[in-house]
């Protein structure tokens, strides 16, 4: 029997019944989408995260309002150690994945010669060193099972230009882009593609002190060519292409998702 076009495009894009893990689910590009997988079938989002989260909640009800569900485990991704001892945690209750999203990251603003020693321990341990560790963890899950998966990770337009005053964001993202082309080096033969998402200047938490600063507008209406912020949801369909089980092809690649910003 012939499908519809909406038949063939949910076959196409269908995750039903497929589990995610999901570090920085709880923040607003996190909790989209989460929203999102949920959406798509995703039957359990594993969310690694801080205990104590003030926005676990907020994830909650994301996703189970459109009928997910969403299972927490609490550790400190700036530790490597602590990390490790949640994916063992995670594995002792029988989570086999389909998908790893790294979300999680954190940003400081400052002079390349004022980037204190805590400031670049915080950000390479979270935006780099935690996204490496859970790559090799989940990655090695998967291919005990010989099942291929997919890992998507969150880079950046500053993964291309290093801009001012984030020298070592820039510095943890374009580490990002280049981890995921390793390791689609490595794993690709092995059904395991590994690909990221470059978000250009998104309206969210990260971003609040600047979105009603007029010099800050000024600049971003001057460089980007859709001439608005990004939303969160903006994301959603760049992940569901990587995420989908009829995307067999694509991998060391990164979706720039910025309004045209990187080609102005």
């Amino acid at each position: 029997m012939a499908t519809t076009p909406a038949q063939y495009l949910t076959s196409m894009f269908s995750l039903e019944g497929q589990i995610a893990i999901m570090t920085g689910a709880t923040g607003g590009l996190g909790s989209a989408l989460a929203g999102a997988l949920a959406q798509a079938g995703v039957s359990n989002i594993i969310s690694i995260e801080a205990p104590n989260d003030p926005l676990s909640s907020n994830l909650k009800t994301a996703v189970e309002e459109v009928g997910g569900k969403v299972t927490a485990f609490h550790c400190d991704l700036r530790n490597a150690k602590n990390l490790r001892e949640c994916y063992q945690s995670i594995w002792k209750t029988g989570v086999e994945p389909d998908i790893l999203i790294n979300v999680a990251g954190v940003m400081r603003r400052n002079l390349c010669e004022d980037a204190t020693d805590d400031e670049i321990d915080l950000l390479f341990e979270v935006n780099a060193k935690a996204v490496y560790i859970s790559m090799q963890e989940v990655g090695r899950k998967f291919m005990a099972h010989s099942k291929g998966g997919k890992i998507i990770n969150i880079a950046s337009v500053t993964s291309y230009q290093a801009g001012f005053n984030t020298s070592v964001y820039s510095s943890t993202k374009g580490a990002v882009l280049q981890m995921t082309k390793a390791f689609s080096n490595e794993w690709a033969s092995k059904g395991i593609q590994v690909n990221c998402i470059a978000p250009g200047f998104m309206r969210t938490a990260m971003t609040a002190q600047y979105q009603d600063n007029p010099k800050m507008i000024e600049y971003l209406m001057s460089r980007v060519p859709a001439q608005r912020w990004g939303e969160p949801r903006d994301l959603v369909p760049a992940m569901l292409f990587l995420a989908a089980p009829s995307n067999t092809f694509t991998s060391g690649a990164c979706l720039i998702v910025d309004g045209g910003y990187c080609g102005k």
